[in-house]
């Protein structure tokens, strides 16, 4: 059967250390304020903790659509390690065609390295991208794009992986089906010229505010929807941490709040709103509950430890969650 959620981007091993014995300092800088965690130099540092879990944006996205019910493949490159056989079972486990996924001894799988401190829930990531990077448009088969409805890409930075992407999103294109993007900060600081070029071919944006700024170098989030407006795209989400998020169409703007609960882990938390999103679209359900949905998938996979935990198993548990818990918004309209 042909798949109607395609997704390239990072499938990766998640490492996840828990560390107290760490430093954390500021830096003010006029009105910016940077926050650093560090090491102290030239010292051997416990670790609480160390959990591997699969993840990387692509494999999210692709995972928690599978789980809710849309025939879902990812495409990508994995080394042959055991990263790869982690990062494979998990997400064939939850319904990903693994397919098109192809193997190579060139380079090993992407991992992530993630520091779970005592100061909150907030992750400090070293990532190596590893393998993702070695897709090329060969790889990207023309007929598993005949019944697309949505492809859903990924920070991926290579010249050759660029590539991919745009050919994957005119397959998309020629075949009617609509392109989501969550561009990271590595494809936004690291190939500026590609990250426009894709975002400006993209139906649907969504990334968090601090990718959104040094993406658009605007401060106010009016300007910044109405610069990724300019560019043609049609939906724009931005998300603001515990500060909520902000959906629009072009026309008008929802703000939302975060919904009450415990919070464990904002790992993949992104990648689940934007599912929620497509889901959604899909369904053509209208801006507010659309950014209901999206805010509760954010919010549930947050509520356990790891990616892709915490999401309900089908489409109705989800409605039924945004329909008895409360969530408050904001909409107002963009003037001219």
């Amino acid at each position: 059967m042909k798949p109607e959620v395609i997704t390239i981007g990072s499938c990766t091993l998640d490492c996840i250390l828990g560390i107290k014995d760490i430093l954390r300092f500021e830096l003010f800088e006029k009105d910016v304020i940077k926050k650093y965690t560090a090491i102290e130099y030239s010292r051997k540092l416990n670790v609480e903790s160390v959990q591997f879990v699969p993840g990387g944006s692509a494999a999210n996205i692709a995972s928690n659509c599978s789980m809710l019910g849309l025939k879902t493949t990812y495409i990508g490159i994995l080394g042959n390690d055991f990263s790869a056989k982690i990062c494979m079972d998990d997400m064939e486990k939850r319904g990903v065609d693994l397919s098109h996924i192809k193997q190579t001894d060139e380079d090993n799988t992407a991992i992530s390295i993630i520091l779970k401190t005592e100061w909150g829930k907030d992750r400090s990531i070293l990532a190596y991208k590893g393998a993702n990077d070695l897709l090329t448009p060969k790889d990207i088969e023309d007929e598993l794009f005949d019944e697309i409805k949505v492809f859903a890409w990924t920070s991926l930075t290579k010249e050759k992986a660029c590539k991919a992407i745009d050919k994957a999103i005119k397959l998309t294109k020629n075949a009617g089906g609509k392109v989501f993007a969550a561009p990271s900060m590595s494809i936004i600081k690291n190939n500026e010229k590609w990250a426009k070029i894709l975002i400006s071919k993209s139906d649907v944006v969504s990334l968090n505010k601090e990718e959104a700024k040094e993406f658009t170098k605007k401060e106010d989030i009016s300007n910044i929807i109405e610069h990724f407006s300019n560019l043609g795209v049609k939906l724009i989400s931005i998300t603001d941490g515990s500060n909520g998020s902000y959906i629009s169409d072009g026309e008008t703007i929802v703000k939302s709040d975060v919904y009450d609960g415990k919070v464990e882990d904002t790992t993949g938390a992104g990648d689940a709103f934007l599912s929620g999103l497509l889901l959604s679209y899909l369904r053509k359900i209208p801006l507010q509950k659309m950014a209901k949905i999206a805010s509760s998938m954010g919010f549930l996979e947050s509520s356990e430890v790891g990616v892709r935990e915490g999401l309900p198993s089908s489409f109705e548990d989800l409605e039924q969650f945004v329909d008895s818990h409360s969530l408050n918004q904001k909409t107002s309209k963009i003037l001219d």
